[in-house]
């Protein structure tokens, strides 16, 4: 029993020594490496790039840039010592900065600084402010933007409360070149807005300010909607009826027509039920791994009229919209985004002009699809206007 316990002291001290050893590689040596030397710089929008030559040591490991992007606190960003490159960014403003350039070795022993001044160009936020519009819209407010650099932003959509403060309503996270959002719900009556952009730093643009009153907009009761059956009108694919494009189910289901015809472009017809001014049509895609692929509809047209000639003369009928669905990160078929996402799943909206005539009767004529074959599929459709 003695020896078991001199076996146990002489473990717990064993451990306790174990779990004294620092954590980590141990330093090397204490001799710093060379500094940097020979700092070029190259001004970009809000930021800069650094180009460096390395010092000799073989024990170096990587060179950081130090540098403060407000009040104060300091950031970092490394490079490793296969290359003689630093990129800086995240500054809002123009304004000259000082950034010091550190090599450090294995052991951990860092370099004398070498400071370098740079003088960042308009940063993108700036630049996308000046972009920025917010214009009237049915039920609510419509915003623009450009965004050529495909910068990761946000755009905010304010508008003024009872307490004259504002105060958040739409956040749109965008990487589109031409970018837009709307923000709908509103009475028709004026009201103060205004509009900024962010990028990812939370650097902000000048706020823009309006006074806009929205214009009156319903959404088409879909319980009044019949499917018409015109000739030269497109045939369904087993449970996939066209009734389908209105049953209020958004998802991985809907309408299909039938592929392998040979025929195309194919054309679908809705009884709206009621006669109205539409202002905008509003399609879901075919979820689950076809969003913008396979049979969801890239390029279609939107026909309109009041009384039906059941010939299917198109004639008779009145070209309302072009439409083209567009992708927001614009990456290949099957490499899809979280804005891309978040656009096939809450629908994409396709604008109407007020000067196109009040309908009764919509006829879409899909042209192209996104994978290009030769049928096509709607998992939902929807229609705002004004029916009254």
């Amino acid at each position: 029993m003695k020896y078991n316990i001199f076996i146990y002291i002489v473990l717990g001290f064993f451990v306790f020594a174990c779990n004294e050893e620092p954590i980590g590689q141990q330093p090397l040596d204490q001799i710093p490496p060379g500094p940097v030397s020979d700092v070029k710089v190259e001004n970009t929008p809000g930021g800069a790039i650094l180009t460096y030559t390395l010092p000799t040591d073989e024990d170096l490991l990587y060179v950081k840039a130090v540098y403060s992007l407000r009040d104060g606190v300091e950031s970092e960003v490394r490079s490793s010592l296969y290359k003689d490159t630093l990129k800086i960014a995240g500054f809002g403003d123009m304004q000259e900065r000082q950034v010091k350039l550190i090599a450090v070795d294995r052991s951990r022993n860092e370099s004398q600084e070498t400071v370098a001044t740079i003088n960042p160009l308009e940063p993108t936020v700036i630049t996308m402010g000046n972009t920025l519009n917010l214009v009237e819209d049915f039920g609510g407010v419509h915003g623009y933007w450009e965004n050529p650099t495909r910068a990761e932003v946000s755009v905010v959509i304010l508008k003024e409360d009872n307490n004259k403060e504002y105060v958040p309503i739409e956040t749109f996270y965008s990487t589109m070149v031409d970018g837009e959002g709307t923000s709908r719900g509103m009475d028709t009556i004026p009201a103060n807005f205004g509009i900024y952009v962010q990028d990812r730093w939370e650097n902000q643009s000048e706020t823009k300010y309006f006074t806009l009153t929205p214009i009156y907009e319903t959404m088409f009761d879909r319980l009044k909607f019949k499917v018409v059956d015109l000739p030269g009108d497109a045939g369904h694919v087993g449970g996939w009826e066209k009734s389908r494009m209105f049953d209020g189910e958004m998802g991985n289901n809907g309408y299909s027509s039938p592929g392998g015809t040979g025929v195309w472009p194919h054309s679908v017809t809705i009884d709206l039920g009621v006669t109205g001014k539409l202002s905008r049509l509003k399609l879901f895609q075919r979820l689950g791994p076809y969003i913008f692929s396979e049979g969801n509809l890239r390029k279609f047209e939107v026909w309109g009229c009041q009384t039906l000639d059941p010939s299917g003369d198109w004639d008779s009928w009145t070209k309302m919209m072009d439409c083209t669905s567009i992708k927001p990160s614009g990456l290949p078929i099957l490499e899809n985004s979280n804005e891309d996402i978040d656009r096939a799943v809450n629908g994409e909206d396709f604008i109407n002009s007020p000067m196109n005539p009040a309908v009764r009767y919509i006829r879409i004529l899909v042209n192209r699809t996104w994978q290009g074959g030769d049928n096509f599929q709607i998992s939902e459709l929807q229609f705002f206007g004004d029916n009254r």
